[in-house]
């Protein structure tokens, strides 16, 4: 039997206050509107980058309790 592995969360970045890209492992990028993610969007710059990547398809930000499914990130 052949299981089908989801791609997994490698890395994220800002490029402003609006846009988080999403990096997976099978080297597709995702763009991510943060207005869809208020407790994201309210972060500082600093807050946004203490972030861990929970079982490669789960994203957390140390400053908020939240943990958000890569599935709800781009919106599957």
């Amino acid at each position: 039997m052949i299981t089908k592995r989801h791609p997994a969360i490698r890395h994220i970045d800002f490029i402003n206050a609006s846009i988080m890209f999403v990096h997976l492992d099978n080297d597709r990028t995702f763009i991510v509107p943060l207005d869809k993610f208020p407790n994201i969007q309210k972060l500082s710059t600093q807050q946004k980058q203490d972030f861990e990547i929970i079982d490669d398809n789960h994203l957390s930000f140390l400053a908020i309790d939240d943990v958000f499914s890569m599935n709800e990130l781009i919106g599957i």
